[in-house]
C-alpha cells in the first residue's frame, strides 16, 4: 500500500478577524526569517526527502512574500509556497493510496527522522491520526531550551484514503489542532518537535505546559540531535 507524505503549512493565510497583521511587510519579513533558520532547515534536514511541503499564503501578500523569498538559498523542489490552498494539491497525490497530511505551523520544527518515522510506521486500519504529545520549546533570544509534554498539541498527521480526501472528506477538528485527540488516534511516543519562542510569538511562552528546562549537557545533545541554529548562526 502506498502512502505520501504532505506538510501542511499556514505562513499569512488570515482565517481569523485578528490575525490581519500577518499581512504586514514586518510580519512577513520576521517570520520568514524564522522559517528559513529553522522550520525550512528541520525540512532540509530530514533523513529521508520522500515527502511533499506547502506553505499557504495569503494572495494580496504574494509580491511581499516572493521578494523575502528571493534574499535566501533556493527552496527545494519539494517545499513549495503556495497561494492555492488543498486543491493544489491534488496534481501531486493521485496514484497514492494513503495520504499522511501533517501539520506544521511555520515556525516550528520537526525531528530529522520524523519523516522516516512515518513511513516506516503501520496504523491500525480506522486510525484517522498520529499524535506527537512530547518534544521541546526552545526560546531563540534568551537561548533556553526545555521538555515539552502537550496532550493536544498542535503536531498531528492525519490519514485519509487519497480517493476519499479528492472526493472532500476532511475531518472535523473540535476546536482547531486540539480536535485531533477526538479522532481514532495513535499517539508517536518520541520527542518529535521544537517549538521556538521568538518575539513574535502570540500564543505560546517558554513556561507553558509544564517546561523542564535542560542542564547544559542536555541541551547540547538536543541542539545537535535537532540541528537547531542558535541566533548568532542565523542567516
Amino acid at each position: 500500500m502506498s502512502k505520501i507524505i504532505v506538510i501542511d503549512m499556514q505562513f499569512n493565510t488570515t482565517r481569523r478577524a485578528n490575525m490581519t497583521r500577518r499581512l504586514s511587510e514586518e510580519w512577513i519579513s520576521h517570520r520568514m526569517k524564522i522559517f528559513m533558520n529553522y522550520t525550512l532547515q528541520s525540512l532540509i534536514n530530514q533523513t529521508n526527502q520522500s515527502f511533499l511541503c506547502f506553505i499557504y499564503y495569503d494572495k494580496q501578500t504574494e509580491e511581499l512574500v516572493k521578494k523575502e523569498i528571493a534574499k535566501y538559498p533556493k527552496l527545494p523542489e519539494n517545499i513549495i509556497f503556495s497561494c492555492e490552498e488543498e486543491e493544489g494539491i491534488y496534481k501531486y497525490i493521485q496514484g497514492y493510496d494513503d495520504l499522511y497530511l501533517v501539520r506544521l505551523d511555520c515556525d516550528d520544527m520537526y525531528h530529522p527522522s520524523f519523516i522516516q518515522q512515518l513511513i516506516d510506521y503501520n496504523p491500525k486500519e480506522d486510525t484517522q491520526a498520529l499524535i506527537n504529545q512530547k518534544g521541546f520549546v526552545y526560546d531563540i533570544l534568551n537561548d533556553k531550551l526545555g521538555g515539552w509534554y502537550h496532550d493536544t498539541p498542535p503536531f498531528h498527521t492525519l490519514i485519509y484514503k487519497v480517493e476519499d480526501y479528492m472526493n472532500g472528506k476532511r475531518y472535523v477538528l473540535k476546536g482547531g489542532h486540539m480536535g485531533a485527540i477526538y479522532l481514532k488516534h495513535e499517539i508517536i511516543d518520541k520527542e518529535n518537535y521544537v517549538v521556538t519562542i521568538h518575539q513574535k510569538n502570540t500564543l505560546n511562552t517558554f513556561e507553558r505546559h509544564g517546561t523542564k528546562v535542560l542542564n547544559e549537557d542536555e541541551k547540547e545533545k538536543v541542539m545537535k540531535e535537532f540541528e537547531i541554529r542558535k541566533k548568532e548562526d542565523m542567516i
